[in-house]
């Protein structure tokens, strides 16, 4: 048997061991070594009679590309060659699968089928930080995770130990001959950290939205005599003075790995806009109460998935009997909203004001703090919209805001946060720690600015140093969403970038502005940055949907989303005029051009049933974590009020693509 290796790595970068096997389902293997120059291939890897694994090298001076080759001499089936990289790194460095994976999910778990209950029992203002069941490298998982590259947002994985300010970027093929990559990734206590590249992706267990499936449908892959299968994975050396420093090398990664090319253009904005307002006239517009409805369900949400956003969405409307409805809207929050703390209250069901919705019998009200802090934002941005006509502003309004910013003023100056869950009576935390609180710092800036109140704006600066120290710089945001616990997520991590851009407009202060880069480039490891594959017989793919610039949920749900929740991503915007970064504005422009390729169309009942023209479902499947891939959900979401938002915050230079 024919036996090669040729590798040679960047000077002064150790690589403890590289490790070369294969599986053939149709012949028992044998053992075998190889041999490399200067490179101790340690364990002894099986590869079967047969079969050839010869590994090139180029060098360049900021990386090492290893090309893999395999040959065969007969057609085989059921072959899996993996290629196990132990890098001399740590075993509790920070680890990043992008999208899926940040800091190795290393935290406490509560394993919950969805939708999971927030939990009122054994929790402290103080945290701890609680997920549902998710891949991750802890211990009574066995410290090792296995993903199909498709469900990564940028194609590589990171470690980085911050002991030694030393990492590595293993930057992966996603699709081949052999069909999807699989990376895996493993940690054991005293022993360096290894990360394994498989052709293809062959699972032991699938993890799919808080349950996990024994795999036995991964076969493996063909191999044709005379039709060598090759691989090319890069590994960069990445020496960085923090785990920020080390994520936006990341960043960086997945921007050089953007497509140009990928063509989006279904329908203007305007066009787009129009059929999103209709439908919500159509569908979600409740008279009787004078709300827009949040996602068709009869219920109005304050924050998260709707709700205040609405209003100031459709108050943002050319249609002038659209605007006076979100006027009425904001009367109906503003009037009947505020809680005895002065927070909002999170969900009104058209007779009764309550707090989150989904608890265990018995247990104590909470309110998920997300929601009155998104509803303050949005308040204010409406108020300042109404202001801009030239109409007059209630006073009412005014003190609603105002109460909103009294109670987070109060309970940060208790805390020292804002917790997660909070009492909607007295405004104590009832659950913390999470970043769940980054979403007041907008608001705050806002506000410190209408009501011209410094203590809104000192407020808001606290909170920042407080965030920024204790999440983003151990490299992730977590809390953001309110179905999936405090799992590490996007919907955090674009507040706490948004809220640092809106801090710096009013401070001026050069740190500011470097956190909103850092929360930049952490941002970005959840933006899809290539053009996915969809099987064209799926129901996107016969849609013929590019997902590049889908935006990933969080660890728990898995799944790419056209549009930020819930934003317009303006504040990419103005980071790449602050600072001249390109890859800021061209990330903007997938996310924005990405949204109008997911909405409901007339003639196309066969993909959506009968979800009514305007529609936009948040589900855009590029990896199987809950539908197929290429499948989505009949749902109205959140993503149609981020196409409005789109519409009316970004430039038409940006929105229009030819």
């Amino acid at each position: 048997m024919q036996k090669k290796a040729r590798i040679a790595m960047t000077a002064g970068v150790t690589l403890g061991a590289i490790q070369f096997a294969a599986h053939d389902a149709s012949q028992e293997p044998v053992s075998q070594s190889i041999g490399a120059n200067g490179i101790c291939i340690g364990e002894e890897g099986t590869l079967a009679a047969g079969l050839t694994v010869t590994i090139d090298t180029t060098l360049t001076p900021m990386s090492t590309l290893l090309t893999a080759r395999v040959d065969t001499d007969r057609r085989r089936q059921g072959v899996q060659i993996s290629l196990p990289f132990d890098l001399d790194l740590g075993w509790q460095s920070y680890v990043i699968a992008p999208g899926n994976m940040y800091n190795g999910n290393r935290f406490i778990v509560s394993p919950q089928p969805y939708c999971p209950y927030p939990l009122t029992e054994g929790v402290t203002p103080d945290g701890p930080i609680i997920i549902t069941d998710v891949p991750r490298l802890t211990s009574d998982s066995g410290y090792r995770a296995e993903f199909a590259a498709n469900a990564l947002a940028i194609p590589a994985i990171g470690v980085y130990d911050p002991a030694r300010k030393q990492g590595f970027v293993i930057g992966v093929e996603v699709y081949g001959d052999w069909g999807v990559t699989g990376v895996n990734l493993q940690t054991l206590p005293g022993k360096p950290v290894r990360a394994e590249v498989c052709l293809p992706v062959m699972r032991r267990r699938r993890y799919r939205f808080c349950d996990w499936i024994d795999v036995d449908n991964e076969p493996g892959m063909v191999i044709e005599p005379d039709k060598p299968i090759r691989c090319d994975i890069r590994i960069t050396p990445a020496s960085a003075e923090s785990i920020p420093a080390f994520v936006r090398q990341i960043a960086e990664y997945g921007f050089t790995c953007r497509s140009r090319n990928a063509c989006r253009t279904v329908m203007s904005f305007a066009d787009a806009a129009e059929l999103v307002e209709s439908k919500l006239d159509a569908h979600n517009w409740d008279e009787a109460n004078g709300y827009y409805q949040t996602q068709m369900g009869g219920i109005l949400q304050t924050g998260w998935a709707g709700g205040g956003v609405t209003m100031f969405a459709m108050a943002c409307s050319k249609n002038p009997g659209r605007y006076r409805r979100a006027i009425r809207m904001l009367d109906t929050i503003c009037r009947g909203a505020v809680s005895p703390s002065g927070y909002f209250h999170g969900i009104y069901d058209g007779v009764h004001w309550r707090s989150f919705g989904f608890k265990r019998p018995g247990c104590r009200a909470f309110s998920l703090i997300r929601r009155s802090l998104d509803c303050t934002r949005d308040v204010l941005k409406t108020l300042a919209l109404v202001r801009s006509r030239g109409e007059a502003v209630d006073s009412a309004w005014e003190s609603a805001a105002k109460r909103n910013l009294d109670a987070m003023v109060d309970t940060a100056a208790r805390f020292g946060h804002l917790g997660y869950t909070v009492d909607r009576d007295t405004g104590d935390v009832l659950w913390g720690d999470s970043a769940c609180g980054v979403f007041g710092i907008e608001p705050l800036t806002h506000g410190a600015k209408w009501f011209n109140n410094s203590k809104y704006l000192n407020t808001a600066v606290k909170l920042a140093e407080y965030y920024v120290s204790r999440f983003l710089e151990k490299g992730y945001t977590c809390g953001g969403v309110g179905d999936a616990l405090m799992s590490v997520d996007s919907e955090s991590n674009y507040a706490l970038l948004s809220g640092l851009v809106h801090l710096y407009a009013a401070t001026g202060t050069a740190e500011h502005l470097e956190w909103a880069r850092q929360a930049a480039d952490l941002f970005s490891t959840w933006v899809l940055c290539y053009d996915a594959k969809l099987p064209a017989d799926s129901p996107l793919g016969k849609l013929g949907i590019h997902p590049q610039g889908a935006v990933f949920a969080n660890i728990q749900n898995q799944h790419g989303a056209p549009g930020i929740c819930i934003a317009s991503g303006r504040e990419l915007l103005t980071l790449y005029e602050l600072t001249g970064e390109e890859r800021y504005i061209r990330q903007l422009e997938d996310i924005a051009h990405c949204i109008p390729q997911m909405i409901v169309r007339p003639g196309q009942e066969e993909i959506w049933g009968d979800l009514p023209p305007g529609a936009i479902s948040e589900r855009l499947m590029t990896m199987d974590g809950m539908e197929p891939c290429g499948h989505t959900s009949r749902i109205s979401t959140w993503s149609e009020i981020a196409l409005l938002l789109s519409a009316c915050e970004l430039p038409e230079s940006l929105l229009h693509r030819s």
